[in-house]
């Protein structure tokens, strides 16, 4: 028997029950909207579409959500037509804090009970959550019945990033908006990873450009609003970029922001120089090559049980990370020697610890120290 070949999009298959849940709130509504667009186009939704709020604080209200949504089920669309129903950011689906007990599980039993029975031929359900335990009787009636679209929140910045990187490619795809790999890095630096500030962001970009299509790096730096995180980074990378002006107008910038930022600041800071040493020392082994076709730039590690023995000591391996970052970190790593990154580390720590004991203004040592890091060289 041939298998049914499966649609590209996981939201796209059976057209009956769709279960979209997931930590990254953004994301879930907008899938969520986007199917039931699909179902029920915004010009029928008057009469096609029927919506039940799913915030809930006991299991009480809980189980009223449920019932209405079960009453919207069994009452046919308005002249025969199909109709959907839209169980919209139900917080029920998981035992939390506030919400668990017997009988909030007896609600969502009975729930899913009435779903194995099946939907109506022209009805279609669309539930968003944020939690769902999948060990419920309900989620196994969604699998076995419909279709889940699961939008999770990684818990670290580098579990973050690839997930981001492609969700803001797909941002500047819908906007029209032609982006290369260099500028979308400096955006995402500044951005960040939040997926509702990059579509924001995105979106005032493709105002800002009008009829131009191509997104340039002076526009990043001048509309996007920098996320905390990316204030670090941003002066990380001046530096390691060997950019001084750059590194003295963002320093001032994000201190002006927070004039708290200084420890932040040099942590990070420290943290690249300490990333940039490893990276310099295996460039200098031959154990990490850096390759760059056109616009494509990788980097490819030697397979060797001398790597592997090597890096199974190191607290972070490298090879983990997203292999387009590595290779910038591995070029910012051959701007210096390895004995200029050794002092570059000695000295943001050493900057860090005079920040920490009050010796001098704070603004006044992190400048010294980017002059330091980055005066020019002596004929």
């Amino acid at each position: 028997m041939a298998t049914k070949k499966q649609p590209s999009d996981p939201t796209a298959a059976r057209p009956a029950l769709w279960l979209i849940y997931g930590e990254d709130e953004f994301r879930v509504k907008a899938a969520a909207r986007q199917r039931v667009d699909e179902l029920c186009p915004p010009a029928d939704q008057a009469f096609g579409l029927e919506t039940i709020g799913g915030q809930a604080a006991n299991a009480e209200e809980a189980g009223a959500a449920l019932k209405r949504c079960l009453g919207a089920l069994r009452t046919r669309g308005f002249l025969g037509g199909r109709k959907v129903v839209w169980l919209q950011d139900a917080n029920f689906f998981a035992d939390t804090a506030t919400l668990k007990g017997e009988t909030l599980k007896e609600h969502r039993d009975a729930f899913a009970r009435e779903l194995k029975q099946g939907l109506g031929a022209d009805v279609a359900l669309v539930i968003s959550a944020s939690k769902v335990d999948g060990r419920s009787a309900f989620c196994k009636v969604c699998k076995e019945l419909g279709t889940l679209a699961a939008f999770e929140q990684p818990e670290t910045s580098r579990q973050q990033a690839g997930p981001a990187r492609a969700w803001a490619v797909d941002c500047f795809r819908r906007a029209g908006v032609r982006v290369g790999d260099d500028v979308l890095d400096a955006f995402l630096q500044q951005a960040g990873f939040d997926t509702r500030q990059i579509a924001t962001e995105v979106e005032k970009l493709s105002v800002y450009l009008g009829d131009r299509k191509d997104l340039r790096s002076e526009d990043v730096r001048l509309l996007v609003a920098p996320a905390r995180e990316a204030e670090f980074w941003a002066l990380a990378d001046a530096v390691c970029e060997r950019d001084l002006p750059e590194a003295l107008a963002v320093c001032r910038q994000f201190l002006y922001q927070d004039p708290n930022a200084h420890v932040g600041l040099l942590i990070n800071l420290a943290n690249r120089f300490r990333e940039l040493i490893l990276l310099r020392a295996c460039l200098d082994r031959g154990w990490l090559r850096l390759v760059e076709k056109g616009t494509w730039k990788n980097a490819e590690w030697k397979k060797t049980p001398e790597v592997d023995a090597a890096l199974a000591a190191v607290e972070k391996d490298p090879r983990q990370s997203n292999p387009y970052g590595l290779y910038h970190r591995g070029a910012q790593a051959r701007n210096f020697s390895a004995a200029e990154l050794h002092r570059g580390l000695a000295a943001t720590v050493a900057a860090h610890e005079a920040i920490l004991t009050g010796a001098s203004a704070p603004d006044t040592l992190l400048e010294l120290l980017l002059l330091k890091l980055l005066r020019p060289a002596k004929s």
